[in-house]
């Protein structure tokens, strides 16, 4: 195919140039793409709705299959049923002038070359070089009843600013959910200390008999004992400290060599020696580099963890000898005292006891310490999802805005953090096995709790408030605060996403009624006009007058054909003859299909296809009489 001339000064604006097919149903085809109005037109099967989608899986603009996975499946069969062993090839221009060709086969990733036939490593939608709003048959009704397609088309008109916030928004989620991981580790270790160190006041207070003994002794005895205590806790620390040591020369020795396989299974010998050898000799050569580094400081840090751990021996060689000295003495002091030497022993087990008991809660304040820092960081990160939230709000609400004054039938608005569901299915889910109706209980905590809200009330297990705003009783309030703490739910809970709520009305009489409630025509009537709207992005639509009357055809679709084309290429498959002949296009593609293959039977402006559009399309020669009286030609 020859691709078009340049354009001296191309509007700002994405431009599909051309389409070329090799092999399956529309082998051979060769279609050239106006900067305008495009319309393709033929008899059913005669391979329309497969130019438009082999636009769409061409250019990696296939409908995300988390979101929406039967129309991914169906697409997806419909472009390997008809493409087979074939391969397309897409040339576009962006709107910066730039040209690029996009080949993919029916197994195959995009793959795009620049203008000197070079392949370049972007991808055309991720790294915002080119995009196409594209819509398959019916999918302008599914737009009208789904909310989360409403919020993408919206975010499409602020696609840059909205795709940001969305990256990083990404990446907040994943440092939230990595501080939820660990703010349950440390929860858990310090309820095991705080088990621990529970024990505290009672020991104390069985020691108080101990410390009361009478007689000019007593400060001595107390003193002694108080002594035996603290090396039952001295002579333990030595061995604490060198399995700390251990353990990070352990662990940092493990990373080291985790990391030497990772590499050496990586840049394996086929692909040192392969076709990028080069790439990778070199790549190596850097990573040995980092490797040499890595090892001599892992070494260094070996080397200092065992010259510590021989100190400590040392040290607590020395500690040793102390305590036998010590401990001599304390016997001698007990053997002295009639009363005590019978209580000794019970004595020290108690001192032994409460010396543990002071060391976890010794380990407890530090590790309630550590979790207060944790905590301080992840507030910063809810307190940055917050106002991207806000953000990401306040740009959807001005789209609203401007496509509500744009047509005065139609009323866009959006309420913020509105669309409760995943917060509801989160709570469900976390109450099974809790003994209540999980879905009435999490529909109504949803209700009458923010998210932080309930997550606050759930790690304070204040049951009062739960009770109280919940309209619980005591034992149901404590079976669902039980159940969504001891999950450690409560952290997922405080950074659930709370999506926006669009809401796009259609002016019906004298009152506004919501897309969800119109009719199948009204629905179309009310989406059309906003993807009509002006854009940098080509668009593609697959039938779009279906379910509408001829006279919205002309007065809503044809109108603003008219005022977008220009600064807007639009690709339309079309049975509906006023869409070509009435919206003057300049460029019709007229198929025909003997059921095994597809032919371009002709392609020119609207005059050059008059005899086929007239045969083909509904409508006939009215939509040519009419254009005569209102255009005199």
């Amino acid at each position: 195919m020859t691709v078009p001339s340049r354009d001296p000064k191309p509007s700002a604006h994405h431009v599909v140039l051309g389409l070329r097919v090799a092999g399956g149903f529309l082998a051979g085809a060769a279609l050239e793409f106006a900067d305008g109005l495009n319309c393709l037109i033929g008899g059913r099967g005669a391979g329309k709705t497969t130019v438009l989608e082999f636009l769409r899986f061409g250019l990696g603009l296939m409908p995300d299959p988390k979101i929406n996975p039967q129309r991914h499946k169906a697409i997806d069969a419909l472009v390997k049923a008809n493409l087979g062993s074939g391969r397309l090839t897409i040339d576009l221009r962006t709107k910066t002038d730039l040209r690029y060709t996009a080949g993919r086969a029916a197994n195959e990733t995009v793959q795009v070359l620049n203008e000197a036939g070079t392949a370049v490593p972007v991808s055309l939608d991720r790294d915002q070089i080119f995009s196409a709003d594209v819509f398959s048959q019916n999918e302008i009704e599914d737009i009208a009843s789904s909310p989360a397609a409403q919020l993408e088309l919206l975010d499409r008109f602020q696609e840059q600013e909205a795709a940001a916030v969305a990256r990083e928004m990404e990446q907040l989620q994943r440092e939230l959910d990595q501080s939820s991981v660990d703010l349950r580790r440390i929860d858990q270790e310090v309820d095991d200390l705080r088990g621990k160190a529970s024990e505290l006041p009672v020991l104390q207070e069985r020691l108080k008999g101990f410390a009361e003994v009478a007689g000019p002794d007593a400060a001595r005895i107390n003193a002694a004992h108080t002594a035996k205590s603290g090396r039952a806790r001295e002579e333990k620390l030595p061995e604490v400290l060198i399995a700390g040591l251990q353990k990070v020369a352990r662990d940092i020795s493990s990373s080291q060599v985790a990391f030497q396989s990772s590499v050496e299974a990586q840049l394996d010998n086929d692909v040192r020696q392969g076709p990028n050898r080069e790439v990778f000799e070199s790549l190596a050569a850097d990573v040995q580099t980092f490797t040499q580094h890595l090892a001599s400081a892992v070494e260094s840090i070996v080397v200092a963890a065992r010259t510590a751990e021989t100190q400590t021996r040392t040290h607590a060689t020395a500690l040793a000898e102390r305590h036998a000295v010590q401990e001599a003495e304390y016997r001698t002091i007990v053997a002295a005292s009639e009363e005590e030497g019978g209580r000794a022993a019970e004595r020290v087990a108690l001192q032994t006891s409460l010396a543990n008991a002071q060391a976890a809660a010794n380990e407890q304040l530090a590790k309630e310490k550590q979790r207060e820092g944790l905590a301080t960081t992840r507030n910063d990160l809810l307190k940055r999802a917050s106002e991207l939230r806000d953000r990401r709000f306040a740009l959807r609400k001005q789209v609203g805005e401007r496509l509500s004054s744009q047509f005065p039938t139609i009323r866009v608005t959006v309420a913020q953090s509105a669309e409760l569901q995943q917060y509801r299915d989160l709570v469900t889910e976390a109450l099974k096995g809790a003994g209540v109706r999980q879905a009435v209980v999490a529909d109504r905590l949803s209700q009458v709790f923010l998210p932080g809200e309930l997550a606050r009330v759930v790690a304070s297990s204040d049951y009062a408030t739960l009770a109280q705003k919940a309209g619980f009783d005591d034992e149901r309030s404590r079976k669902v605060l039980d159940a969504l703490k001891a999950s450690g739910t409560y952290y997922a809970i405080e950074t659930v996403e709370l999506d926006d709520r669009p809401c796009i009305e259609l002016l019906d009489g004298d009152r506004f009624k919501e897309s969800t409630q119109l009719s199948t025509g009204q629905r179309c009537t009310t989406i059309l006009p906003i993807l009509l709207t002006q854009s940098e992005r080509p668009l593609l639509i697959d039938q779009p007058e279906d379910n509408l009357d001829n006279a919205f055809v002309y007065d809503t679709i044809v109108k603003a054909l008219r005022t977008v084309k220009g600064s807007r290429q639009v690709i339309f498959v079309t049975h509906n003859l006023n869409i070509p002949v009435l919206g003057e296009a300049e460029r019709v593609f007229v198929f025909s299909s003997d059921g095994r293959h597809a032919t371009l039977k002709q392609v020119g402006t609207v005059d050059d296809c008059k005899e086929q559009i007239e045969k083909i399309l509904e409508g006939g020669r009215e939509a040519f009489l009419q254009r005569k009286a209102r255009y005199g030609h």
